[in-house]
């Protein structure tokens, strides 16, 4: 691949080429060509050239461009016309595109000519994303109707399954999307999150196309959340796409019913312009509304489905007549919480939409210190996410703040709610887990990235060292049994977790330099290392002796630990814990150092050297390894670890 040449080194025929297609240069562009032998050629026209964000051959520029007579030539002399490049098209760098691709976003006379040529018509770029989809992106009527014409399918989707018609909807270009349903475009098509064109027209605030369409018949079908385009539109919040969605005749009376009700809904638990007096009174409007709905006709009532009452929604039921809903009116509270179980009814208990609202009125009780109800609505948001097979770890570390900032105002927090938010953080390792050995029997191991389920473990592992550090603080009843914040361990143990250092929880809770860094509330109340809480771990039945990447045990790392003179006496208790806990004191790393060998300081020294005691089961196996000594198949398979070791 070579690189674009400045004006002085234009003596490189390849850049010449590259630039003479890419300025419409024809008669530089003639020149040079004629200069060169077959195979220089040959190798100029596939060569791509990097040029800013694009990288293209020749004929793929000239095409992106628009140079029509610069394409004649590049193809008079054999270029290839299906090669792929990377071209950047409305800010977008996009990778895989054809010649026909590049030109698709807005040149007419370059496409005839492509495709007269028998350019792929349907020739995709690593989105699987066509030519006909670039031109319903730009609304290219033009483009699409000679792309159609040509036999490019109407219905072809991307790699996320969005067809050029969801394209055209989304941004409202009316006479492309007209032109593909008359040519046979398939409205009630769904991408991988269940859209349709319709869902599109609403997200993209097309109320001209979302009216179009529902006159041609489009089903009104749910997406994988289950929400219809009305319901998608009142769950966002945008309300006049509801209002005008809802005076349509193709929706039923429940159908405007649920919307109007949804919509209040979420008004009422939403972050933003909807949190004003204001809009409080907007979101009640709404359920008003509604409310007079239902019971428009006397006679036949659209009653609402009950629901049983919920603990985290403080066992409130729902308004069921227009009497009970007046009774709330300006009760700001009662309010929030009827929206709430409003959503629940309409959206369904497993729905992952149910989430955000309940965590954000959580966090505005957070912030008002109403603890209680914030963990109560925070658990549930999370139950939901596990149900939905949805990550919850960004929420568990938010409720290890959220604790913290409770003991640090000395608010009370119950032994029980740390146990049930641990719980919780152990299911959702277990799942971490199980994705984690999914994905290792079917590819090759790769460094973790971003929410992988190891970068997942990582986060977790840490946001259990905090919960359990929060433990230790928290005043636990006399009569109560702590038998279930082990057991829960123990869960956790099964599993055996590592950091992407291989270290386990009880390394990070014996090292000075294990990070706190999200979430930082948990620096008020938490310092490392942390004596009782390597107590209730080590209690639990973790390892001891376990090693990480480097071979190091939590000895290893605890001995590194340099305290101030206040800080003596916690170097003397982490030390003395491990050593009572029954560490091996003469396990060598991968450096083959031992604790006493790295000890920071001579305080650690003298510690290590007044309690350890060097067992003759431990010399021998020096022995065995200082003189090279085979062992392995020799000894029992339980002293060949042992041996290891030293």
């Amino acid at each position: 691949m070579s690189e674009k040449r400045s004006d002085s080194e234009h003596t490189n025929p390849v850049a010449i080429l590259y630039e003479a297609a890419r300025d419409g240069a024809v008669v530089v562009l003639s020149d040079v060509l004629q200069r060169m032998s077959i195979s220089e050629r040959s190798t100029a026209l596939e060569t791509k050239t990097k040029d800013g964000d694009q990288i293209t051959t020749p004929l793929i520029i000239a095409a992106r461009n628009g140079n029509l007579d610069s394409v004649k030539m590049l193809l008079e002399y054999n270029a290839d016309i299906e090669a792929r490049g990377t071209v950047k098209v409305n800010g977008q760098v996009i990778e895989g595109c054809t010649p026909l691709w590049a030109a698709a976003n807005g040149h007419l006379d370059v496409v005839k000519l492509l495709i007269e040529r028998n350019a792929d018509v349907d020739g995709r770029n690593l989105l699987n994303s066509t030519p006909l989809r670039a031109a319903a992106y730009d609304g290219r009527l033009d483009i699409v109707s000679c792309l159609v014409e040509n036999g490019a399918d109407v219905d072809a989707p991307n790699k996320f399954h969005r067809t050029p018609l969801m394209m055209a909807c989304y941004y409202g270009h009316m006479n492309v999307v007209i032109y593909l349903i008359e040519r046979g475009a398939n409205m009630d098509l769904q991408d991988i999150q269940g859209y349709t064109a319709l869902h599109c027209a609403v997200e993209g605030d097309q109320f001209e196309t979302a009216n179009k369409l529902l006159a041609l018949g489009a089903s009104q079908l749910p997406d994988v959340q289950r929400l219809t385009p009305l319901l998608w539109a009142s769950n966002k919040c945008k309300i006049d796409m509801v209002e005008y969605l809802i005076k349509r005749p193709e929706f039923t009376k429940e159908q405007r019913i649920e919307g109007l009700e949804l919509l209040g809904a979420t008004i009422a638990n939403t972050r933003g312009v909807y949190e004003t007096v204001y809009d409080i009174e907007k979101a009640f409007y709404y359920m008003k509304r509604s409310m007079k709905e239902r019971f428009q006709d006397k006679s036949c009532p659209l009653l609402k489905k009950q629901t049983e009452p919920l603990e985290v929604y403080q066992n409130r039921k729902e308004s069921q007549t227009l009497e009970e809903l007046v009774l709330l009116e300006g009760d700001d509270h009662a309010i929030h919480m009827e929206g709430l179980i409003i959503r629940e009814r309409i959206l369904g208990t497993d729905n992952t939409e149910l989430r955000f609202p309940i965590e954000y009125r959580g966090a505005v009780f957070a912030d008002s210190e109403n603890y209680e109800l914030c963990i109560g609505l925070w658990e549930h948001a999370m139950e939901i996410g596990q149900r939905c097979n949805v990550a919850v770890t960004s929420k568990l570390l938010d409720m290890a703040g959220l604790f913290s900032v409770m003991l640090h105002k000395q608010t009370l927090l119950r032994s029980e709610c740390v146990e049930r938010v641990f719980e919780k953080l152990v299911v959702e390792c277990e799942r971490q887990k199980e994705k984690l050995i999914s994905i290792t029997m079917t590819l090759e191991e790769h460094e973790p990235t971003l929410f992988s389920p190891q970068f997942e473990i990582n986060r977790l592992l840490h946001c259990a060292l905090y919960l359990l550090m929060i433990y230790t603080k928290v005043q636990v009843p006399e009569r109560k049994e702590t038998k279930g914040i082990f057991d829960l361990i123990k869960r956790l143990l099964c599993l055996n977790p590592r950091t992407r250092d291989g270290n386990t929880l009880l390394h990070l809770a014996a090292w000075h330099k294990t990070e706190i860094t999200v979430p930082r509330n948990v620096r008020l109340v938490c310092k490392l290392p942390c004596v009782e809480t390597m107590k209730l771990i080590m209690h639990a039945g973790y390892n001891v002796n376990a090693i990480n990447t480097k071979g190091n045990s939590p000895l290893h790392l605890a001995v590194t630990f340099k305290p101030s003179t206040k800080d003596l006496q916690l170097l003397r208790d982490v030390l003395e814990t491990l050593v009572d806990g029954g560490i091996h004191e003469d396990t060598v790393n991968s450096e083959g150092k031992t604790a006493m060998d790295i000890a920071e300081t001579d305080e650690a020294r003298r510690i290590l050297s007044v309690k350890l005691t060097l067992r003759l089961k431990c010399i021998a196996a020096r022995a065995v390894r200082k003189f090279g000594l085979c062992y392995v198949g020799i000894v029992p398979k339980t002293l060949e670890r042992f041996i290891s070791l030293h």
